[in-house]
């Protein structure tokens, strides 16, 4: 399937450097898994150019899914689970800050998607949100990209890459969990 889509776009000629970020923006608007296109841009693109757009297309459709969520979500939310309630996971995306979102970003079972309409409902502020959003899809990004050229071609070029991803993911989360911890000892 993933060789299928990158021969699709290396029909496209230069128009894939227009279309792939276009697909990666669209999975990531919608509960699509976005594995097999990022794989696919790696395959198409390389691992540097395929993580570029990857990430970009990632990025426009997340800044996407909180604006709609932002602008016409809350009223539909408030309605679904009601007003104490949305202000409970207010308080809590409070009180988890840009840490909570980058670990988030970085922990592979919590929805992206998910994750983007989550925090337009919520009170993330657009500019914390996008930064945290920039940097924490970063690893995943590298990663699902190059796996489309071959994780073991990655750790072959790059060896402290591959490892310095793994370790600031799990320095992330350690850090994250010892705050929140702290947080919760002193309060």
């Amino acid at each position: 399937m993933i060789e299928g889509i990158g021969l699709w776009l290396a029909e496209l000629g230069v128009w894939a450097y227009v279309v792939a970020p276009l697909v990666m923006t669209v999975v990531a608007v919608l509960p699509i898994p976005a594995e097999a296109p990022a794989m696919a841009n790696g395959v198409m693109f390389g691992p540097v150019m395929g993580s570029l757009i990857t990430w970009i297309g990632a990025l426009a459709g997340a800044w996407i899914s909180y604006e709609i969520a932002r602008s016409w979500g809350r009223p539909v939310a408030e309605r679904m689970v009601g007003r104490v309630g949305l202000e409970k996971v207010d308080r809590i995306a409070e009180d988890a800050g840009w840490w909570g979102l980058i670990v988030l970003r970085l922990i592979p079972m919590v929805a992206f998607t998910a994750l983007n309409w989550g925090s337009g409902l919520c009170v993330v502020p657009r500019g914390r949100f996008l930064w945290t959003t920039a940097l924490g899809i970063a690893p995943g990004v590298i990663l699902f990209t190059s796996t489309g050229v071959g994780l073991g071609a990655l750790y072959r070029r790059s060896p402290t890459v591959t490892v310095g991803l793994v370790l600031a993911v799990v320095s992330a989360m350690m850090l994250w969990v010892y705050r929140r911890r702290r947080r919760m000892a002193e309060g």
